[in-house]
This record gives structure tokens, C-alpha cells and sequence, in this order.
């Protein structure tokens, strides 16, 4: 929960740019734990990328739900979003709003795909 409010924060101060892709993104390390490292988010921000992004998603939560299964839904959102913030940023611009929704929707799937945890 924390990591969604610096994101948010982070998106209204700094805004994104189009220029500067992990611009207005929290640091991976803020949603990272000892089981699900900031490798595993690298590369999981280069799967987010592609054309297939949300079975991308259901195959991270279960990956995520097997390295750590003690995270709760909202955390498993996290580290997903904290992969595809620079993502989301490099391909949304300089819009802020567009940003959130997009980050908002991978929520929104993790937590169907977890029951609401």
C-alpha cells in the first residue's frame, strides 16, 4: 500500500516523460522482498513490454505467488506495478491520468486473479 502512494505522488509531482521512461516511477526496491528481487522486475518490465501484456500478468502473479506465497494481493500488485511503471510512463507521455489508469488495471487484474486477497 505504501508503494501505491509514493507511485501516486510521484506521478502528480514529477509527471512522466516521454523522454525519460522510469521518470515519476518509485524505486523497484520500494516493492521488491528478499524472494521476488529486482532481476525478476527487470524482467518482468521487458514482458510487461510486449504485445501479450495480460497474460504476462496472470503468469507474474503466479510466479510471484510461488516465490513469496506469504504476499498478500495488494503487494503482488506492487511489484507488478513497480515492473511496468517505466513502461506505462515511456508509453503514456506526459500524462499523468493515463499513467494511473493503466497501473490501475494491472491492480484491478491481480486482485481478480487473486480473489481480493
Amino acid at each position: 500500500m505504501r508503494f501505491r502512494g509514493v507511485l501516486l505522488m510521484s506521478l502528480l509531482l514529477c509527471g512522466c516523460s516521454a523522454g525519460r521512461h522510469d521518470a515519476g516511477c518509485p524505486p523497484v526496491s520500494d516493492a521488491v522482498t528478499s524472494q521476488v528481487g529486482e532481476p525478476f522486475v527487470a524482467g518482468l518490465t521487458l514482458r510487461l513490454a510486449g504485445s501479450d501484456r495480460e497474460n504476462a500478468i496472470s503468469e507474474a502473479v503466479a510466479e510471484i505467488h510461488r516465490k513469496a506465497p506469504s504476499l498478500d494481493a495488494d503487494e503482488v500488485a506492487d511489484v507488478l506495478i513497480a515492473a511496468d511503471c517505466p513502461n506505462a510512463a515511456k508509453g503514456e507521455g506526459s500524462d499523468p491520468a493515463a499513467t494511473e489508469s493503466r497501473l490501475a488495471e494491472i491492480r484491478a487484474q491481480v486482485l481478480a486473479i487473486l480473489g481480493g486477497q
